[in-house]
């Protein structure tokens, strides 16, 4: 008795902490960014998940110390993490300082998980991701079925790109190839799951993993189902000379050439391009999904970032994925492209914090095709971070420009609460749905058994 009365008391603490009323749904007394009024403090009502009412108790606070209620929250939308993979946790820090060709050879040497192994591989990756502050998460996986299980269990929203391969070109280890009649009954049956905050898309690994034929298919079953097409392509400069060298024409003109590339079509990557293939994705309406760290750590160059801003194309931010990263942290990933393309252009404004949150919200809603604008207003989703202004990153307060903050000071600091759906997922940094521990201790299992495989048996 006196246990349930320890866990009732220092629940009613956390209560009043953040101050939230569970039957309210009030957050109160935060502070927000107004696109009107700069910081303001306010109450936001959330109703079934949606921001019903923003009331405004000061229009321009100055004092950006604790309120009188206890609170010193800054509120900012959620982000989206463009690009994942959750089934590649196990490769983690086996394949640093390899090149991207090196490290796929090496990536898909056969190794027999179970569904389990990559059910708690998802799991951990997509909370893992969530901590950083991402509500929607984009991800890669050629064996969805437990990474999809793996999104309901947690309600983090986003889509899963089913990818299929019918080819790999080159002699060394191929990725999973299916059938090419196949491929629309299995997607057929993948798309059944497709849920109000889950959708599903196709794709293919690269450009070496398909035939010209599979990317009309591709495109087709897009329209067919009225979903995306996913594809890593033009990651490196050897891609590219591949490329050409198979079927003529560079990854982006060969697209091109095959009719396929439009408004559905999202590419990861996107580093070795010339200026005439700039203009054709400008042109094709595609989206880019940058991931500087990645490019970086497989060192296989940087994407010409300032030429696609200046064309139009829509660019958006994905961390990719744990053996080329290693981390699932986004704002770690918007901090890394700021500072990488300031010092290649040269210009300190090169990517600024505003346009790393149109980024990490507007681009990549539009590109996902989601009805979410990634703002904090009256109709919006509740998709919320809460940031803690008693962290030290945040000294001296009165300064303000709290994204400076956040952004430049990635490496110090992660949101205190996560809301997706008006449901708090994070608390107090931890991820609070179910024991994460749990999850750790079945990777880790895991992890056993590739090493005894790998290491211990040659």
């Amino acid at each position: 008795m006196r246990n349930l009365l320890r866990l009732f008391f220092v629940l009613v603490l956390n209560f009043f902490y953040l101050n939230i009323s569970f039957a309210e749904h009030v957050m109160k007394n935060v502070i927000i960014k107004h696109p009107d009024y700069g910081y303001c403090r306010v109450n936001i009502n959330i109703v079934n998940g949606i921001i019903n009412k923003i009331d405004i108790i000061d229009k321009q606070v100055k004092d950006f110390s604790a309120s009188k209620s206890g609170n010193n929250f800054f509120v900012t939308p959620g982000f989206v993490n463009s690009h994942l993979h959750p089934n590649q946790l196990l490769d983690r820090r086996l394949l640093d300082g390899l090149d991207t060709h090196t490290l796929l050879s090496k990536m898909h040497i056969n190794f027999d998980k179970t569904y389990e192994d990559r059910y708690m591989q998802a799991l951990f990756v997509l909370i893992d991701a969530i901590k950083s502050g991402a509500t929607t998460i984009y991800s890669v996986a050629s064996n969805p079925t437990p990474v999809i299980d793996a999104y309901n269990k947690i309600g983090v929203k986003g889509a899963i790109s089913c990818f299929f391969n019918d080819q790999w070109e080159t002699q060394d280890t191929a990725p999973k190839v299916v059938d090419f009649g196949s491929i629309e009954k299995k997607f057929a049956e993948f798309i059944t799951q497709k849920t109000d905050k889950l959708d599903i898309h196709i794709g293919t690994a690269s450009i070496r993993s398909a035939s010209n034929e599979m990317f009309m298919l591709l495109n087709n079953l897009a329209k067919k189902y009225n979903t995306k097409v996913n594809l890593h392509v033009s990651e490196c400069e050897q891609d590219s000379i591949l490329c050409k060298k198979t079927r003529g024409l560079t990854p982006i003109r060969l697209l091109e050439s095959l009719g396929v590339l439009n408004s559905s079509w999202n590419l990861i990557h996107t580093v070795a391009l010339d200026e005439e293939e700039i203009k054709i994705l400008a042109k094709t309406g595609v989206s880019i999904i940058h991931c500087p760290v990645s490019n970086a750590k497989t060192a296989t160059g940087i994407a010409p970032i300032k030429e696609m801003l200046n064309a139009g194309v829509n660019i958006t931010l994905g961390t990719d994925a744990c053996s080329n990263n290693n981390t699932n942290n986004i704002l770690n990933e918007a901090y890394f492209a700021s500072l990488l393309h300031a010092a290649k252009n040269k210009d300190a404004q090169r990517v600024t914090t505003d346009m790393l949150w149109q980024w990490l919200t507007t681009n990549a809603y539009k590109m996902l095709g989601r009805n979410q604008a990634g703002v904090i207003k009256e109709g919006e989703q509740a998709d919320l971070l809460m940031w803690d202004l008693n962290n030290n990153v945040f000294v001296p307060q009165v300064y303000g420009n709290f994204d400076s903050s956040i952004f430049y000071n990635a490496p110090d600091i992660k949101p205190h609460t996560v809301i997706i759906d008006g449901e708090m997922v994070v608390e107090n940094y931890k991820f609070i749905k179910f024991p994460e521990l749990d999850v750790v201790d079945k990777i880790n299992e895991t992890g056993q058994k590739i090493y005894k495989k790998f290491f211990e048996e040659n």
